[in-house]
């Protein structure tokens, strides 16, 4: 029998994440113009985004923990709803201290506060369960396209506040707050797809896992965490070197391309609606790469492929400051979405195949963490660096950051194979 790439949960999923996703693409485009417009400091702007990661950072492991013990599907119901809150807040408000909380709550900024850190545990390792070790990666690029195509369309729809001040006569601060509620409407949508869901336990994982690290010792980590949550990690080295390259990572995106909104109207005296269509153009220029994501796996190896191409991203952007013209720099940024967006679906996938399901949440909660460390790092100093005028340091900060995580990668994984991978995988079954 054909193996089947997308489920029934899995296209659930899917839905949901691309529904949930649309205001996050307007939330990072629309706000950091806007703000920058009516006299917002960049360092302030930096500080309200750099919260979102901070608060990311502080509720990744225990949310890790707990989906992992407790269950995904009710965590994710949750996660997925708190973004509404942070949205109505800044339709509501334009004082910097209620615009920081509503970063912390979620759905604001990359890193999406407390809300991702209760999503990213319970729908990745969902997502990596609902298909087989083969198909993985084909499907964590499907992720990552319903991903962008949810930015694209929420980059597009920068042209809401103009269209309603024009439109209603309203002016543009009431135009900006009445967009902001309809992201929140879209995010309680969202929830929908989520509740026909039917979880699946990871015990069989478990059990599995057991009988292997028995017949196969020396390919297993010693375990060396274990107490009242009720299960070891097994995978603790795995998960270590993973934070260190997601830290990095964190930190070229903190730096840079959290605040590149801000930073364009600061070099080329843009306009929202002109960002946010390149910013567009740059997630659905992403889309074009999905298709070829199992090929370069297939001949090149996850680990390779993610390395290369977070090598080739970073080169894009390390061009940008030297740009005279806007619509050259928002090329080079789109060339780079390109890049990124294959580093970080293959890089997600081999995350999850390389651990055991009873361990991906846990995973991904220690991983993350690190990432949203670097994130709210590099977003606050990034902040203070637009703010003094240094337009160009950022990028070198960033750029730094994005190459020595890709070279980490292989430095650290090059004996690491995901199942797919292995020849032990690609053996015949032995029939019962």
């Amino acid at each position: 029998m054909q193996e089947r790439l997308l489920t029934r949960d899995g296209r659930l999923l899917l839905f949901s994440t691309l529904l949930n996703s649309i205001p996050v693409g307007y939330i990072n485009v629309v706000p950091l113009v806007y703000l920058a417009e009516i006299g917002y400091n960049p360092s302030v702007i930096g500080i309200i985004f750099s919260a979102s990661a901070i608060a990311n950072t502080i509720g990744l492991i225990p949310f890790g923990l707990l989906v992992d013990k407790y269950g995904r599907k009710k965590l994710l119901i949750v996660g997925t709803l708190l973004p509404c809150v942070s949205y109505a807040i800044f339709g509501l408000s334009l004082d910097p201290t209620w615009l920081t909380i509503a970063s912390i709550i979620g759905g604001v900024g990359f890193a999406g506060g407390l809300a991702a850190a209760i999503v990213n545990p319970s729908i990745i390792p969902m997502l990596a369960s609902s298909t087989s070790d083969t198909k993985r990666t084909t499907l964590f690029g499907i992720l990552q396209g319903s991903w962008t195509l949810a930015l694209t369309i929420g980059s597009a729809l920068s042209f809401l506040p103009s269209l309603f001040s024009s439109s209603f006569n309203q002016s543009a601060k009431a135009a900006h707050f009445e967009s902001y509620f309809i992201m929140s409407g879209l995010a309680v949508v969202s929830v929908i797809p989520i509740l026909f869901l039917k979880e699946r336990k990871s015990g069989i994982d478990r059990q599995t896992s057991t009988g292997i690290e028995q017949a196969f010792p020396q390919l297993t980590q010693k375990r060396i965490f274990s107490g009242r949550i009720g299960f070891t990690i097994t995978s603790w080295s795995k998960i270590a070197m993973f934070s260190i390259v997601l830290a990095l990572t964190g930190f070229g995106l903190g730096v840079l391309v959290q605040l590149l909104p801000t930073w364009y109207t600061l070099r080329y005296a843009v306009s929202e609606s002109t960002v946010g269509l390149w910013m567009a153009v740059a997630n659905l220029a992403t889309i074009v790469a999905i298709p070829i994501i199992p090929r370069i796996v297939k001949r090149r190896g996850t680990v390779f492929t993610a390395a290369a191409t977070g090598v080739f991203g970073a080169c894009m952007l390390a061009v940008m400051p030297f740009t005279a013209i806007f619509n050259a720099a928002a090329t080079l940024f789109a060339i780079r979405s390109v890049a990124y967006g294959i580093s970080w679906a293959v890089l997600q996938s081999y995350m999850m195949g390389v651990v055991s399901d009873s361990e991906r949440a846990t995973t991904i909660g220690f991983a993350y963490t690190a990432m949203g460390l670097g994130t709210s790092l590099g977003t606050l100093i990034g902040g203070e660096l637009l703010g003094a005028g240094l337009l160009t340091l950022p990028f070198v900060a960033g750029v730094i950051c994005y190459v020595v995580s890709s070279v980490a990668l292989p430095l650290f994984f090059r004996k690491v194979k995901p199942p797919e991978e292995t020849s032990l995988f690609n053996l015949p079954r032995i029939s019962e």
